[in-house]
């Protein structure tokens, strides 16, 4: 079984693709929110499509989750397609809010559901009702390589796999995931990928002359001590 409602939120991306949509990503600031819009906006943009806005809220200033500051902000935006990542599971007003202001809304997350879920257009989250997925332990940035296959298909280069595989790794260690099941393939494929990795940060970083003597594990820790500062 896949994930509840992934395909029908990679047909919603895809549709608001087609139609030059406008599409505002909105992630927590953590390293799972963080690394997630990064692999949704490189997915959209190779499909062709365009990042109108994108949003990490203050967490000293606005709290967790989707604000209503951030929504006042984001309103210029809309009509658009607002994806909500590694957040707005537990933001019903907010959600209620965006839908108001003519956001359609899809919520990607992976936190516990309360006793309802916000009135957004689609919700992709392994621990809602009726989700037969097998394993409800991924971060959210699993979710969101799992979306982009989805969404890329065949268009997903070896390059491109690579390079979300790393940020899923990364993520998926900085969330304190169990290392288990998916997320042990996910963690393993990524840490191999992270050794070629292409991205600028990622490939100075392991080149530091300082950090030649640590492990590969080392390193990761390293960077994300240092990304993870929120």
């Amino acid at each position: 079984m896949e994930i509840k409602n992934l395909k029908k939120a990679g047909q919603k991306i895809k549709e608001a693709i087609d139609s030059k949509k406008k599409i505002v990503l909105y992630g927590d600031a953590d390293l799972d929110g963080v690394t997630s819009v990064i692999i949704l906006k490189e997915t959209i943009e190779s499909l062709g499509g365009k990042i109108e806005a994108i949003y990490f809220p203050d967490r000293e200033e606005e709290g967790y989750g989707i604000s209503k500051k951030a929504l006042e902000i984001l309103k210029k935006y809309s009509p658009a397609l607002f994806i909500a990542l590694d957040c707005g599971i537990s933001n019903f007003e907010e959600v209620k809010l965006a839908k108001n202001l003519g956001f359609e809304v899809i919520i990607i997350d992976h936190h516990e559901i309360l006793d309802k879920l916000p009135e957004a257009d689609i919700i992709v989250d392994p621990k809602q009702p009726g989700d037969e997925f097998y394993f409800k332990e991924l971060a959210t940035v699993g979710i969101a390589f799992k979306l982009s296959e989805e969404l890329l298909k065949e268009k997903m280069t070896p390059s491109l796999r690579q390079s979300f595989l790393e940020l899923t790794a990364i993520a998926t260690i900085a969330d304190m995931m169990p290392q288990e099941k998916e997320n042990k393939i996910l963690i393993e494929e990524g840490l191999l990928a992270i050794e070629r990795s292409w991205r600028p940060g990622i490939y100075t970083f392991l080149k530091d002359e300082i950090l030649k003597n640590l492990s590969l594990s080392q390193k990761i820790s390293k960077i994300i001590s240092i990304l993870n500062v929120r």
